[in-house]
Order: structure tokens, then sequence, then C-alpha cells
């Protein structure tokens, strides 16, 4: 009977070890994921029109549950000419990922180098590819943990050995991407669109902690869709879709919003965003209000996800602020001059 009890409670204890993993589909995501775009897609590297782009992304989640946990993202973008036609550019994107949970503390922190292949169709059209190679680390820390070792039949003992043997905390592992990306943008308005597919883990980098035991991680699909629309002078309409899929694993997340442009004079430039949007998967739903500004070369997204899936009997429906910032600078090249000599 001991023996079952311990049986159970380990099998117990292993399950809720790894499941933040299991919740975040194994994978770093934000609810603004349009402020993330190289977790969409590789090709995303510098595709737009800025030349050098910083982001940050925080993600906290489910506070009021027994097992919240953060996310956290840096990102650095620059963009550079290649050849003298004007069609053909290079991008480039360093990142840095964190995410954590549980009381065992299960993390991941992630060291990615992005390039993409940037082709220009025409003045308004454009197509990239992409790749992600990076270096990957999960761990977790077995002294948090209890197990029934410690109870001594009256009380719990922390004090008491655990009997048991952890040989592997941490796994350290390579990891790679790919995609395309279309990109649209018109010259003489604001309106723009990206489509585009990206597929993460092309090498299925082995997750296990046991030896001589293999747990591939399954590829990832990454597909979505982002149209900004110009309404009139002053206002946009925003839409962004996306769904992720891995193994038996599906996301998807759609939004809407309007952006109002208080001030379109150039380097002073002032606009105010307000949207919502819907994510399902196979653990519930949520709705996610976001509010977003815009101030020249800077912008500031803030979002919270309210749960509205059956989980809200642990979390009271209440999901998790995220918060983006982005500074980008765009380059304007000098004016060409002829010098006149002097008689």
């Amino acid at each position: 009977m001991k023996r079952t009890a311990t049986s159970y409670f380990k099998a117990v204890s292993f399950l809720l070890l790894f499941i933040p993993a299991f919740l975040s589909a194994q994978d770093i995501h934000f609810s603004q994921f349009y402020h993330a775009p190289l977790t969409l897609n590789p090709a995303l590297t510098a595709a737009d029109t800025m030349d050098y782009r910083l982001t940050a992304n925080y993600r906290g989640q489910w506070y009021s549950a027994l097992v919240p946990y953060l996310t956290f993202g840096a990102v650095y973008e620059q963009k550079f000419k290649i050849g003298t036609d004007g069609k053909q550019s290079f991008g480039l994107g360093l990142t840095f990922s964190y995410d954590a949970a549980g009381d065992a503390k299960l993390s991941l922190a992630q060291f990615s180098a992005h390039g993409s292949y940037i082709y220009k169709l025409d003045a308004e059209n454009f197509v990239s590819g992409g790749l992600q190679i990076g270096l990957a680390q999960r761990s977790f820390d077995p002294q948090t943990l209890t197990f029934d070792n410690q109870f001594n039949g009256d009380i719990f003992d922390p004090g008491r050995p655990t009997n048991e043997s952890f040989t592997k905390t941490n796994n350290f592992f390579a990891d790679f991407g790919i995609g395309l990306n279309y990109h649209g943008q018109k010259i003489d308005r604001r309106s723009k669109f990206d489509a585009g597919v990206g597929l993460f883990h092309v090498n299925r980098p082995d997750q296990s902690y046991l030896p001589g035991d293999k747990a591939p991680l399954p590829m990832r699909w990454s597909l979505y869709l982002m149209p900004d629309i110009q309404l009139t002078d002053i206002w946009d309409l925003t839409l962004a879709g996306t769904a992720q899929l891995q193994s038996t694993y599906f996301e998807a997340l759609a939004g809407a919003g309007v952006r109002f442009h208080l001030n379109r004079q150039r380097s002073q430039e002032l606009a105010v965003q307000l949207g919502a949007g819907y994510r399902f998967n196979s653990f519930g739903d949520a709705v996610i209000p976001t509010i977003v500004i815009y101030y020249q070369g800077w912008t500031f997204g803030i979002s919270y996800d309210v749960n509205i899936s059956g989980f809200q009997a642990a979390t009271n429906r209440n999901g998790g602020p995220e918060v983006a910032v982005r500074y980008a600078i765009n380059r304007v090249d000098p004016v060409p001059y002829k010098l006149c000599r002097l008689f």
C-alpha cells in the first residue's frame, strides 16, 4: 500500500513539475505577438521599413494560480543594404528570451541569431526568407520540490532527506528555425500587410532529463496575417491573427483595433490605439484588451489577459499583464550635392 502511494505521489509530482511546459506549448509566446515578430517567423527580421529596432517584452500569467509564470524577451534588429540596385537587403536580429514557472522553477533561457534576406519586387511589395540559429538551456530546481519521504507520519518535515536522485537538472541544446514572409507597403499611405509561415525546432532537439531516454521537441508551425488599413488621414484599422501548431497542441489568436493619429508632423508623431484580442487553445479562452501609444520612434503596448475558460475556478478570471516597448530608427540618407569649383 505504501509503495502504491509512493508511486502515485511521484507520478503526480513529475506531472506538476512539467505542467508549465505543456501549458505554454513548450514555446515562449506573447498575446501581443505583433510586437514580438521574431517569435512568429525569422523571415520577419528587419522586414519592415525600419533600419534599427530594439524591442522588450514582458508577460506575467496566472498569479492567482498555484504555478504562476513569467516570460521576458529582448530583441535587436538591423537592416543592411546589399548591392546598388536598392532591391536587396539583409536583416540581422539578436534575441534573448527567458521563461520560468512553477514551484520547481522550470525555466527556459535562449539566445538566438536571426538572419533574413529581403528582396524588393517593386516599390510596394517585398518577399523575405529567414533563418534562426539558437542555443538554449532548460532547467529545474529539485531543491524546491517536496516528496512523501519528508512526511514523518505526523507532520511534514522539510529537514528529512527526500531519497530522490536527479542526475540531470539542466539540458543544453541547439535550436533552428526557418520561414518565409510577404510584406506589402503602400507608398503614399500608412496601409501595410504581412503574411507568412515560420517553422521552428526543425532539428527537434532532445528535451529529456533522463539518461538513455529521448524526448524530441516537436516542430512548431506558425501562421499569421497582420494587415494595417488607413481609413482616413487620422484613423487606421489594425488587424492581426496567428495560429500556432505543435504536435497535438493548437492555439489561435486574433485581434482588431483602431488607431487615432493626434500628430502626424515628422519627428513629432503621436498616435493612440485601442483594441482587443481573443485567444483559444486546448486549455481555454481569454479576452485581451489592449492599448498602444506611438510617440516618435517609440511604441508602448499594454494588455491584460482576462481568462474566460473553465480554468477560472483557479484563476478567478485573472490572466496576466503584458508589456511591450519598442524603439525604431529610420536612417535618412544625406541629400547629394555637387561641389562647384571657385574661379
